[in-house]
């Protein structure tokens, strides 16, 4: 990989956030420096700038929270939390698949689909549905180019989510969520396979959880930094 792998992870991460932008109907600049949303951030759980550089500048006015890819920033204003752990794959690289049986995974395609997985990843993450519909994954928000979102079901029962933003670069797979009830059965490491299947020709990366690390290790990720996150004061 000639490549710095934590530019990678964070054009991926630029990537995720210039399909859910759209989804939303905000406004995404990427500059190749630094990725920005503009006024405010249109959910609480997306950030307002992702530095795609170690010596981006990062203007006053952005707005939410400063993802600093490189962990180098001293902005400001902000206050600065590592979180996440930048993962990747690289290209091409193949492992026995992961198994479940009665586990089919379906790719979203319509208005119903994507409400459903706006549904199933709402509840995985902390047990309550969204507050309203639409309201992070709204009607047509499936079309991004480059995005495929994905929903689990298991035995018919709806279990879980993945997604892939792909772009020339990456493979950026996000949204990997199983309900509670239905943790340590492989699913995870299902849906993420079946997300880098989306793109397999280009590196596979991503932004881990501590309980989610394991999970990516054994399906072939390695870590290669931990970005800053500066919060508004």
């Amino acid at each position: 990989m000639s490549a710095d792998p934590v530019a990678l992870c964070a054009h991926g991460e630029a990537a995720w956030h210039a399909a859910l932008y759209a989804g939303l109907g905000a406004r995404w600049d990427d500059d190749g420096r630094l990725a920005r949303g503009y006024r405010a951030v249109p959910h609480q759980l997306l950030f307002g700038a992702v530095t795609l550089s170690p010596d981006a500048a990062v203007p006053g006015d952005v707005p939410g929270v400063v993802c600093d890819s490189f962990a180098r920033l001293r902005l400001p204003g902000r206050e600065a939390e590592p979180t996440g752990h930048w993962m990747i794959r690289d290209a091409g690289e193949r492992g026995a698949p992961t198994l479940v049986p009665g586990l089919a995974i379906h790719r979203v395609v319509s208005d119903a689909d994507i409400a459903w997985f706006e549904q199933l990843i709402f509840l995985a993450a902390d047990g309550r549905p969204p507050s309203r519909p639409g309201e992070m994954h709204p009607p047509g928000s499936q079309s991004f180019p480059g995005a495929t979102w994905l929903y689990a079901e298991l035995d018919g029962v709806g279990v879980g989510t993945a997604a892939s933003i792909a772009t020339s670069r990456v493979n950026n797979i996000g949204a990997v969520a199983v309900l509670p009830a239905f943790r340590g059965r492989g699913i995870a490491s299902a849906l993420t396979e079946a997300a880098i299947a989306r793109a397999p020709d280009v590196p596979a990366t991503l932004s881990a959880t501590p309980s989610g690390r394991g999970v990516y290790r054994r399906l072939g990720f390695t870590e290669v930094g931990r970005p800053l996150h500066h919060h508004p004061i």
